[in-house]
């Protein structure tokens, strides 16, 4: 019986280790529903519709090179100054979606204030590029939507802004005796 178990686990290993090797898992399904996984795509011409599962635990290459296009269609550039309190926000939001991004200093650096003048019609801070975008001052929905739009990563939501959301919905109206305003977290 301990034998049995032994060649079962073992042959489950094995099997585990050439799907883990495989790389890429096929379902097909056809066309009455029925769905079977392979390790390669169905024969030209069938009429399997496949969809593709990328198993390789390796590096994301593919969403990778797609960051590095985005970035190099779309370079974001935050134009900040020492003490500013919105440009602390944008970076902090920037680096929460791990958008990569380069900044600029305008404190001191009167060359790049004439330019951003000139380019951009006045000098405000923060000021944020997205390719030719060009934002002035810091709005969260405005900065998401543009990242969105040029195709950055979103943030990975976990459970704890749900339970957030639903904190909020449950507090008392303005008039209620019970009132407090919900307090945001940056």
């Amino acid at each position: 019986m301990e034998r049995v178990k032994a060649i079962l686990v073992i042959a489950l290993a094995v099997a585990g280790l050439s799907a883990a090797q495989a790389g890429t898992l096929y379902k097909w399904v056809d066309s009455q529903g029925r769905v079977t996984y392979h390790d390669k795509p169905p024969p030209e011409g069938s009429d399997f519709r496949v969809e593709e599962k990328n198993l390789d635990t390796g590096r994301k290459s593919g969403e990778d090179d797609t960051l590095e296009k985005i970035v190099e269609q779309y370079p974001v550039v935050l134009y900040s100054v020492p003490v500013c309190g919105s440009c602390d926000l944008a970076r902090v939001y920037l680096e929460k979606r791990k958008v990569p991004y380069s900044e600029h200093n305008l404190e001191n650096n009167v060359e790049l204030q004439q330019k951003l003048k000139q380019k951009f019609g006045a000098l405000s801070a923060p000021t944020i590029t997205i390719g030719e975008k060009v934002m002035k001052g810091y709005v969260e929905s405005i900065l998401e939507g543009e990242l969105d739009t040029a195709g950055y990563p979103k943030i990975e939501s976990s459970g704890s802004g749900k339970e957030e959301n639903k904190a909020q919905e449950n507090t008392s109206a303005p008039g209620d005796a019970g009132y407090q305003p919900a307090r945001r977290r940056y």
